[in-house]
């Protein structure tokens, strides 16, 4: 894939951080046929999936999305971590904030590893509520797949920024990123006005400003996983193109891997990793325990 004239196109919205996710991207070969549709459902505003949240940089300086994937770990963009400071996270279940991360790529266009950890010091997000999403295996070409993100609805006017939105597609191609392509209609194709980020015809959805280190989820098993994180887009020659992270590719693994062990975050052995609904419930072994010292203890304190 080559890349021409990558001329960086500003939000008032996004600070210059943020400009990876919309690059000018020409002449990519390999979208000449798009997918179908990957469902009837049409892409829209959401208060589902909680894990996702909005990401406010520094000083305000930009706005990113994430997904919370421990009690205390936010995974995103690494161009949306390059500044020191405090990150604030909106989400549904309350605001947070935290100055540690943990970053790979240096946020650059055409950046395989673009993806930061942001650490809390104490859990945050309950896994029992539906709060944490777990790190899924790799798709594949013609997948179905979802996406959220709190990006623009227009990547001209970059209007709509701070609403979440979801929609659904299916994988175009798998290179150094997952990529996805959304078919404009005439008139986008005419004038490159009104483009919408996630939203596409048929519901082929796509990124746009905002939705930055948002997720690419797919349905895995009992759950919905976490497979790849918002990197790029731009138009091509007649499809708007979006590139995500893999996060199973080899290098990001290990990444990863370093920051689940240096922060014992449990990324691959807490209790959401599993496909069983009720892991992180009542049921769960460490309330089964606590259950069980509970009612020894009643036991207990009922003789005096």
């Amino acid at each position: 894939m080559m890349v021409e004239g990558s001329s960086l196109v500003k939000s008032p919205l996004v600070h210059l951080v943020l400009v990876v996710v919309t690059i000018a991207i020409v002449g990519c070969g390999n979208n000449q046929n798009v997918l179908e549709a990957a469902s009837s459902e049409e892409v829209s505003a959401t208060s589902s999936y909680s894990p996702v949240v909005e990401v406010i940089l520094p000083g305000g300086l930009g706005l990113c999305t994430g997904t919370f994937i421990s009690p205390r770990a936010v995974l995103t963009a690494a161009h949306c971590t390059l500044h020191g400071g405090s990150y604030t996270i909106y989400s549904s279940f309350g605001m947070f904030t935290t100055s540690q991360r943990s970053v790979l790529g240096p946020g650059l266009v055409n950046d395989p590893n673009d993806i930061a950890v942001l650490v809390f010091d104490h859990d945050v997000a309950d896994p029992a509520q539906g709060q944490v999403m777990a790190l899924g295996d790799a798709p594949h070409v013609g997948n179905q797949i979802r996406i959220v993100g709190f990006g623009c609805n227009d990547l001209d006017a970059k209007t709509g920024a701070g609403v979440k939105r979801t929609g659904t597609n299916r994988l175009m191609a798998v290179t150094d990123y997952l990529e996805l392509d959304t078919t404009p209609n005439q008139r986008l194709l005419d004038s490159h006005r009104n483009a919408h980020g996630i939203l596409g015809p048929s519901n082929q959805a796509g990124s746009c400003f905002g939705d930055s280190g948002g997720p690419m989820m797919q349905s895995q098993g009992n759950s919905v996983k976490l497979v790849g994180v918002t990197h790029a887009g731009g138009w091509g020659t007649q499809y708007i193109i979006s590139q995500y992270v893999n996060l199973n590719r080899g290098d990001n693994v290990n990444f990863l891997h370093d920051v689940d062990r240096n922060y014992s975050l449990n990324l691959y052995t807490g209790c959401w990793n599993s496909d069983e609904p009720e892991a992180c419930g009542p049921s769960s072994a460490g309330f089964r325990i606590f259950s069980y010292f509970t009612r020894i203890w009643a036991k207990i304190l009922s003789f005096f």
